[in-house]
């Protein structure tokens, strides 16, 4: 079959019809936006590991004594800017939350615990960063009332 382009009135670039090429084209495009948009995607981030030096604690008189921490991601490298809080209602702090230093620790000093009926409690630790999980660990704490 033999194409005559100086004869073909009817828009075909190099014998193609010009609604295909327009297909192709817009084809192409869409691929190369879908493409560049999924590349901006990436892998979630979350939080590997509290790292809760203390896996048991004596509260005396409702003092809850220092919990030690150590937040690291995905990497178990350590992350600095987490936000760390005992989350049990019965629980208060000097502050809302502590803040990891630039080696992932924070310390959680001067909490107390409220009058609570048994002798024991699971204290909830929960770390918080934006663009992370929220995640959670929990230390034993025994109650002693004088």
């Amino acid at each position: 079959m033999h194409w005559n382009l100086a004869g073909n009135r009817r828009g075909g670039i190099e014998g193609l019809p010009l609604q295909l090429m327009i297909v192709i084209m817009v084809a192409t495009m869409g691929s190369a936006v879908i493409m560049g948009w999924m590349g901006g995607i990436d892998t979630p981030h979350y939080i590997h590991s509290l790292g809760i030096e203390e896996n048991v604690v004596v509260i005396e008189d409702g003092k809850i004594p220092d919990i030690h921490v150590c937040v690291l991601d995905e990497n178990d490298e350590p992350l600095k800017g987490v936000s760390v809080v005992i989350s049990n209602k019965q629980v208060s702090g000097p502050v809302d939350y502590v803040v990891t230093d630039g080696d992932g620790k924070a310390t959680l000093s001067g909490w107390t615990l409220s009058s609570y009926p048994k002798d024991t409690i699971r204290l909830t630790v929960t770390a918080y960063l934006a663009g992370y999980n929220e995640y959670s660990e929990q230390v034993e704490g025994l109650i002693r009332w004088c």
